[in-house]
């Protein structure tokens, strides 16, 4: 199915520009209606919305925060094919701090853009976190339009158990029947956490979108235990798609 809307947040940190410009970017791929939230009490996020969609030929609203920014873009996704919101920055508070909170509440695919560097498009090059979960496959099938002009897609799985029946040759053969062009990489880094081993191939591969399901365990035991959801948010460098 076709994106036909997507929510974007608006904020007033540096980077909500480049995130803007991806926003409009995909509405214009898609056709997609483009609905923009942020604080109503800053002005200056929402003029920055509707020049945007000036510029860039764009359909699409505004629509203030009330209460908790996360709960209100969870809400709002609820209309929206996509939602796209800013990586946490602590030296940069983008005004919705908690991505974390949207991605578990909205039941909507969530691309968490990385403030550290721009990226106007996405999808030439794919990488999919794979380990068989629910989470993961759903977001494997929420990418597809997203994967849709890909050049290349690598399905990773990072540290599999022997004997572990993650159904990789049967994702792989979904994708290519989509017409995409995919292979299956297994890697065991022996120095490397999960989320350190999908980074660094991420970059190998030259990777502009990572897709991967989200808290296939719970939020409290990753706060706990460390987990890679966690770590990925907190440290990547490559817009992510995340589903859970």
């Amino acid at each position: 199915m076709p994106i036909k809307d997507i929510l974007v947040h608006v904020g007033s940190s540096p980077a909500c520009a480049d995130r803007l410009a991806l926003a409009a970017n995909l509405a214009r791929r898609y056709d997609a209606y483009l609905i923009g939230a942020g604080a109503p009490e800053s002005p200056t996020a929402e003029d920055s919305f509707r020049t945007m969609l000036r510029s860039a030929g764009v359909v699409g609203e505004w629509r203030g925060i009330i209460g908790l920014p996360e709960s209100f873009v969870a809400r709002q996704a609820r209309g929206a094919d996509l939602v796209i919101l800013g990586q946490h920055d602590p030296d940069e508070p983008t005004g919705l701090d908690a991505p974390e909170d949207v991605i578990l509440a909205c039941g909507r695919p969530v691309l968490v853009v990385p403030h550290a560097k721009l990226f106007e498009q996405i999808g030439a090059a794919v990488l999919i976190g794979w380990n068989g979960s629910r989470e993961a496959t759903r977001a494997v099938h929420d990418a597809l339009p997203l994967m849709e002009m890909a050049a290349a897609v690598t399905v990773l799985s990072v540290n599999p158990e022997p004997g572990d029946e993650w159904g990789t040759d049967d994702v792989v053969q979904h994708l290519a029947r989509h017409g995409l062009t995919v292979r299956a990489e297994t890697f065991q880094p022996e120095a490397l956490a999960d989320a350190d081993a999908l980074r660094s191939r991420a970059v190998h591969i030259g990777a502009d979108l990572i897709v991967m399901g989200a808290y296939g365990r719970s939020r409290l035991r990753e706060m706990i235990l460390g987990g890679m959801t966690q770590d990925v948010l907190e440290n990547v460098t490559v817009p992510v798609l995340m589903a859970h």
